[in-house]
């Protein structure tokens, strides 16, 4: 058995949870709004590489765009 104890979620967290993996990349996510997806830049193959290698950092910003744009590709 595991030597650390684990800690039980309350009933309200676990459907918290439940929703959001259930609106995660749906209609019903917030990022997924029209006019967040045509504000979203294009990132470039060769961007994602530099900041993964640390040759070019990426703000926080641009961060969250590139999460978004990553979630907006997967689905379309």
């Amino acid at each position: 058995m595991d030597s650390k104890k684990e800690q039980a979620i309350s009933p309200k967290e676990f459907v918290k949870n439940i929703i959001k993996g259930a609106t995660f990349g749906s209609v019903f996510d917030p990022d997924m709004t029209e006019e967040k997806v045509k504000a979203t830049p294009e990132f470039s193959t060769q961007q994602v590489i530099n900041h993964v290698t640390g040759k070019e950092q990426l703000s926080e910003q641009e961060m969250e765009e590139l999460k978004r744009a990553a979630k907006y590709n997967r689905f379309i």
